[in-house]
């Protein structure tokens, strides 16, 4: 297992939060949601796409289609056109559809609070399936992309030996170390995270002149270090 020392990962934790409860977008509709199947949409909504052309899209679809039985009563064409502005309408609208499908058939019209049985509905890896546990199901989990991989890979100086990083059990279990137990807590961490690494802890040309962590951020100091020398 990766490891860190604790007192760092405290106080990265503390600094995210708090830089979080100020600078991050605490006003998207899906972060202000416990409903598992509006979280779920949101998070397929967003693949491909922006959260800036998302928001107008899942408000609307939510509005119309407010659970998986709504959405399969609808009529194909209403749901393309619902989610036209978003691109690939054709393919996200088998895809939702499907997804309904499968949660009404075989999960009797609830989403679980199961990471295993989340991964069997199609479209949904540990991503999606810890957004699910995280927002509907107050579970500690971390959401993993390559946002977050990008801050821990900084900060702690922790890299995954996988070609795809996200797919590492030992980096996943690293990120959940992170993630504080308390669920509103776990909630603002990882949104903290994932806008702090847009906003600030960016791919390219990282703002750590503005970085709250940058005191304890391994890449900045080797980063420093080069420019001395």
């Amino acid at each position: 297992m990766l490891l860190a020392d604790s007192g760092k990962i405290r106080e990265f934790r503390r600094r995210i939060i708090e830089w979080y409860r100020v600078h991050g977008d605490r006003g998207l509709p899906w972060r202000n949601t416990s409903n598992a199947w509006a979280i779920l949409v949101a998070a397929l909504l967003l693949r491909k796409t922006t959260t800036k052309q998302v928001i107008k899209v899942y408000e609307e679809f939510i509005k119309r289609y407010p659970s998986p039985k709504a959405l399969l009563n609808a009529e194909e064409n209403e749901v393309k056109e619902v989610i036209r502005p978003l691109g690939i309408e054709h393919q996200r609208t088998r895809h939702l559809i499907e997804l309904a499908r499968l949660v009404e058939e075989k999960l009797g019209g609830r989403i679980p609070c199961d990471k295993e049985k989340l991964k069997k509905l199609p479209g949904v890896g540990d991503y999606i399936a810890s957004e699910v546990l995280l927002g509907a199901c107050d579970r500690p989990e971390p959401l993993l992309d390559r946002n977050m991989i990008r801050v821990i890979e900084r900060v702690f100086s922790v890299k995954s030996a996988k070609k795809r990083p996200h797919t590492d059990p030992k980096l996943w279990a690293f990120a959940k170390m992170l993630v504080p137990k308390d669920p509103e807590s776990a909630r603002d961490f990882n949104y903290g995270v994932l806008d702090f690494a847009r906003k600030v802890c960016t791919a390219r040309s990282p703002k750590c002149s503005e970085c709250p962590v940058r005191d304890i951020c391994s890449y900045y100091f080797e980063d420093r270090s080069k420019k001395q020398a």
